[in-house]
């Protein structure tokens, strides 16, 4: 009788624990360039070279890796002054493991050569 009610609380904890964990399944990015706003969805890839890549008015184009394994999310910003495109930036942020929805990279990258701005904020969203 008392090995059942150890085994039963044993189970009821692991549903809860089970039950309460979040999952993180994309991170969503919003731009503003010129005061058009986009969003770009990128999905978890622990392939190292692998990034999901949106252009964006004013030349810009962003790459973005989320390597969840790692919690880790990387943004590369790049400009096109010309015929090709030149890396403006490159961050890197460290994820929480455990907080979600986190928000991260309130930043403004500037293009000297043509005077233009890209703004630039992602959040980690989950599921349950």
């Amino acid at each position: 009788m008392g090995q059942k009610i150890i085994l039963h609380r044993w189970l009821v904890l692991l549903l809860f624990a089970w039950s309460s964990h979040v999952l993180a399944n994309e991170i969503v990015c919003t731009f503003n360039v010129n005061d058009i706003e986009q969003q770009f969805v990128i999905h978890p890839d622990n392939d190292i070279y692998h990034s999901y890549k949106i252009d964006l008015p004013g030349g810009f184009r962003f790459a973005g890796q989320y390597l969840s394994d790692l919690n880790k999310f990387k943004a590369y910003i790049y400009h096109t002054p010309k015929s090709r495109y030149v890396l403006l930036t490159l961050q890197e942020f460290n994820l929480s493991s455990k907080s979600c929805p986190e928000s991260f990279g309130r930043h403004r990258v500037y293009d000297s050569s043509d005077e233009r701005e890209l703004y630039f904020q992602c959040e980690r969203k989950c599921d349950k």
